[in-house]
Protein backbone atom coordinates (compact mmCIF):
# COMPACT_ATOMS: atom_id res chain seq x y z
CA UNK A 1 0.00 0.00 0.00
CA UNK A 2 2.95 2.31 0.40
CA UNK A 3 3.61 2.25 -3.29
CA UNK A 4 0.50 4.02 -3.87
CA UNK A 5 0.66 6.76 -1.47
CA UNK A 6 3.09 8.75 -3.76
CA UNK A 7 0.51 8.74 -6.55
CA UNK A 8 -1.95 9.55 -4.99
CA UNK A 9 0.10 12.65 -2.78
CA UNK A 10 1.42 13.55 -6.83
CA UNK A 11 -1.49 13.92 -7.75
CA UNK A 12 -2.99 16.01 -5.33
CA UNK A 13 -0.21 18.35 -5.27
CA UNK A 14 -0.77 18.97 -8.97
CA UNK A 15 -4.55 19.42 -8.45
CA UNK A 16 -3.47 22.01 -5.34
CA UNK A 17 -0.80 23.93 -8.02
CA UNK A 18 -3.79 24.12 -10.72
CA UNK A 19 -5.94 25.45 -8.54
CA UNK A 20 -3.54 27.55 -6.97
CA UNK A 21 -2.22 28.67 -10.69
CA UNK A 22 -5.57 29.94 -11.33
CA UNK A 23 -5.58 32.19 -8.51
CA UNK A 24 -7.41 35.36 -9.12
CA UNK A 25 -8.62 33.99 -12.43
CA UNK A 26 -11.50 32.42 -10.74
CA UNK A 27 -13.90 35.99 -11.07
CA UNK A 28 -15.60 36.22 -13.98
CA UNK A 29 -15.24 37.66 -17.31
CA UNK A 30 -17.17 40.17 -19.10
CA UNK A 31 -16.75 41.17 -22.64
CA UNK A 32 -14.40 44.35 -23.14
CA UNK A 33 -14.41 46.20 -26.77
CA UNK A 34 -12.38 49.04 -27.21
CA UNK A 35 -10.46 51.18 -29.89
CA UNK A 36 -6.80 52.47 -30.35
CA UNK A 37 -6.33 55.77 -32.45
CA UNK A 38 -3.05 57.17 -32.66
CA UNK A 39 -2.99 60.69 -34.18
CA UNK A 40 -6.68 60.24 -35.08
CA UNK A 41 -5.69 57.27 -36.95
CA UNK A 42 -6.21 53.52 -36.33
CA UNK A 43 -3.22 51.89 -34.55
CA UNK A 44 -3.45 48.64 -36.69
CA UNK A 45 -1.75 45.69 -34.72
CA UNK A 46 -1.27 47.68 -31.78
CA UNK A 47 -1.04 45.67 -28.26
CA UNK A 48 -3.42 46.39 -25.57
CA UNK A 49 -2.70 44.93 -21.80
CA UNK A 50 -5.10 45.52 -18.88
CA UNK A 51 -3.17 45.68 -16.35
CA UNK A 52 -5.32 45.99 -13.01
CA UNK A 53 -4.60 48.90 -10.39
CA UNK A 54 -3.05 47.77 -7.08
CA UNK A 55 -2.02 44.53 -9.10
CA UNK A 56 -0.12 41.48 -7.34
CA UNK A 57 1.23 38.00 -8.27
CA UNK A 58 -1.69 36.21 -9.40
CA UNK A 59 -3.46 39.28 -11.04
CA UNK A 60 -4.50 38.43 -14.89
CA UNK A 61 -3.67 41.03 -17.36
CA UNK A 62 -6.24 40.57 -20.10
CA UNK A 63 -4.90 41.54 -23.71
CA UNK A 64 -6.04 41.97 -27.51
CA UNK A 65 -4.74 43.44 -30.69
CA UNK A 66 -5.77 45.73 -32.43
CA UNK A 67 -7.84 45.56 -36.13
CA UNK A 68 -7.54 47.45 -39.42
CA UNK A 69 -10.16 49.93 -38.08
CA UNK A 70 -8.00 50.08 -34.87
CA UNK A 71 -10.76 48.23 -32.76
CA UNK A 72 -10.02 45.17 -30.25
CA UNK A 73 -11.36 42.75 -27.78
CA UNK A 74 -9.95 41.96 -24.61
CA UNK A 75 -9.12 38.11 -23.98
CA UNK A 76 -7.80 36.60 -20.28
CA UNK A 77 -6.25 33.86 -21.36
CA UNK A 78 -6.65 30.47 -20.62
CA UNK A 79 -10.18 31.34 -19.75
CA UNK A 80 -11.39 32.61 -23.17
CA UNK A 81 -13.13 36.24 -23.68
CA UNK A 82 -13.23 39.24 -21.75
CA UNK A 83 -11.74 40.72 -18.46
CA UNK A 84 -12.63 40.16 -14.86
CA UNK A 85 -14.48 43.54 -13.65
CA UNK A 86 -12.44 46.26 -12.01
CA UNK A 87 -10.37 49.54 -12.89
CA UNK A 88 -6.92 48.83 -14.96
CA UNK A 89 -4.15 50.55 -16.30
CA UNK A 90 -4.22 50.29 -19.91
CA UNK A 91 -0.43 49.84 -21.99
CA UNK A 92 -0.58 49.98 -25.49
CA UNK A 93 2.35 49.22 -27.95
CA UNK A 94 2.37 48.92 -31.55
CA UNK A 95 5.42 47.57 -33.03
CA UNK A 96 5.60 47.36 -37.09
CA UNK A 97 4.31 43.94 -38.49
CA UNK A 98 7.75 42.53 -39.35
CA UNK A 99 9.47 43.71 -36.13
CA UNK A 100 10.16 39.65 -35.12
CA UNK A 101 12.48 39.79 -38.11
CA UNK A 102 14.29 43.03 -36.83
CA UNK A 103 17.54 43.40 -34.38
CA UNK A 104 15.91 46.54 -32.20
CA UNK A 105 12.32 46.96 -33.41
CA UNK A 106 10.75 50.06 -32.64
CA UNK A 107 7.39 51.17 -30.87
CA UNK A 108 5.78 53.85 -33.15
CA UNK A 109 3.78 54.66 -30.09
CA UNK A 110 5.24 57.40 -27.48
CA UNK A 111 6.82 55.37 -24.41
CA UNK A 112 4.94 56.61 -21.53
CA UNK A 113 1.75 54.68 -23.18
CA UNK A 114 3.85 51.05 -23.44
CA UNK A 115 5.35 51.44 -19.69
CA UNK A 116 2.17 50.97 -16.69
CA UNK A 117 4.08 53.37 -14.65
CA UNK A 118 3.44 55.96 -16.93
CA UNK A 119 0.92 55.50 -18.76
CA UNK A 120 -2.19 58.18 -18.45
CA UNK A 121 -4.80 55.27 -20.17
CA UNK A 122 -7.46 53.63 -17.49
CA UNK A 123 -9.94 51.63 -17.94
CA UNK A 124 -13.01 50.51 -15.82
CA UNK A 125 -14.24 47.26 -16.53
CA UNK A 126 -18.01 46.64 -15.31
CA UNK A 127 -19.72 43.38 -14.43
CA UNK A 128 -21.59 43.73 -17.90
CA UNK A 129 -20.64 43.75 -21.50
CA UNK A 130 -18.04 46.73 -21.97
CA UNK A 131 -17.86 49.07 -25.03
CA UNK A 132 -14.80 51.54 -23.83
CA UNK A 133 -14.57 55.14 -25.12
CA UNK A 134 -11.98 55.34 -27.67
CA UNK A 135 -7.95 55.40 -26.31
CA UNK A 136 -6.86 58.70 -28.27
CA UNK A 137 -3.04 58.85 -28.14
CA UNK A 138 -1.09 61.47 -28.90
CA UNK A 139 2.53 62.44 -29.70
Amino acid sequence: MGHLRFPIQAALAVLFLTIASCGGSGAKLYPVRGKVLYLDQPAIGAVVVFQPLNSGPESVSPSGTTGSDGTFSLRTPPRGGGAPAGEYVVVVTWYPPDAREQDKPRNNLPTRYGNPADSPLRATVGARPNQLEPFRLTK
